[in-house]
């Protein structure tokens, strides 16, 4: 009987192997490719000619490109120059406060506009920082406010510097009065008038807070063409304050004067009480200003000095230069200012601002 072969016990059959004409797959793959590419033009041209020329350019992105690291700190730079920003670089001993109160800005502006996270310690010399403008950059020359010319400090002969400055040249018969303003206001308005009276400018350091409760007396110094100092917000001891915290007393006192008067304090700047330290005048310095102190103390101040005490004092100390500290509080100085002002005159010493004694 002949054996049945089942499926189980039939001899395995060898498969076959494929062989592969490499050089016909090539051509294939080839012409897949060209139809794949000619059909993705094709549509994009015909998508072209079918929407019609447009009008509107494709323009190249204006963001500024941020440059984050593997830590915290996110720095930015820009490779651009947009009208409402200018591009700043980090200078030795600068600070947030500092650099801000340079451009007249915020520090929270400034971090903003940067994507910045990071504090003091995180800015590096050379680092390039985007600062915000209020206005398109422009020389502060030409820079407008309400269509008039903004009343600055333009061309100052005082240059920013940590030196300070106590007197003028002795090469001239002037003295430069100036009043400093901090408490009472009540005895400003009868200075104003009598320097108003005998065709006098004077230099008048404010404080922020000072103009914060005195606009109107603010904006009458300004426009009566008498320069303004800074004598920071608060009447801080800067010798006692921070760094942070004097280029913020400055900055802010800085920003109230330009809203409320149009007028600069740049670079015109006095301490509180006349302290200070090589601390206190480079940190002044760096916010782009400079020291002004004083030649004669008239101690209006003290509620001890009579009016006549007040004027023997002034008229003893005069000499070429001299710078002379009164108060805009001095209800003794408001007494005597009128026959102040003419024995000065009289003695034969022209009476100018703090910038003219160096003009």
């Amino acid at each position: 009987m002949d054996e049945i072969k089942t499926p189980e016990t039939r001899k395995p059959q060898r498969r076959q192997r494929t062989k592969w004409n490499y050089k016909r797959v090539g051509v294939a793959l080839a012409a897949a490719l060209f139809l794949t590419v000619t059909a993705a033009y094709g549509g994009y041209s015909l998508a072209h000619r079918l929407g019609g020329h447009s009008d509107v350019k494709e323009k190249a992105a204006k963001r500024p490109v941020v440059v984050t690291s593997s830590t915290s700190k996110v720095f930015g730079t820009t490779t651009t120059t947009e009208p409402n920003y200018l591009t700043y670089t980090v200078k030795s001993g600068d600070t947030f406060y500092s650099i801000a109160a340079k451009h007249n800005t915020t520090v929270q502006k400034i971090k903003d506009i940067n994507n910045f996270s990071g504090d003091d310690n995180s800015l590096q010399i050379g680092m390039l920082l985007k600062i915000p403008t209020k206005v398109p950059v422009e020389p502060e020359a030409t820079q407008k406010k309400d269509g008039q010319q903004s009343k600055e400090n333009k061309a100052s002969p005082i240059k920013v510097s940590a030196q300070e400055i106590s007197r003028g040249p002795r090469d001239a018969k002037k003295v430069a009065l100036t009043f400093d303003a901090g408490s009472t206001s009540e005895p400003t308005r009868q200075i104003i008038k009598a320097l108003e009276d005998a065709n006098v400018k004077a230099t008048f350091f404010l404080t922020g807070k000072w103009v914060e409760e005195n606009e109107d007396l603010a904006k009458k110094i300004a426009d009566d063409g008498n320069p303004i100092g800074n004598h920071t917000y608060s009447h801080a001891d800067l010798t006692k304050t921070s760094n942070n915290g004097i280029a913020y007393e400055l900055s802010k006192t800085e920003g109230i004067i330009q809203k409320t008067t149009g007028v600069s304090t740049k670079p015109l700047f006095r301490t509180p009480y006349g302290a200070r330290d090589s601390r206190v005048l480079r940190v002044a310095m760096n916010a782009g200003y400079r020291s002004i102190y004083w030649t004669i103390d008239s101690l209006d101040w003290k509620p001890t000095m009579t009016a006549e005490q007040v004027k023997n004092r002034v008229l003893s100390g005069l000499d070429n230069g001299a710078i002379i500290l009164m108060h805009c509080g001095s209800s003794q100085t408001a007494t005597i200012l009128p026959e102040l002002l003419k024995q000065i005159k009289e003695r034969g010493y022209e009476i100018v601002t703090v910038p003219q004694l160096f003009e």
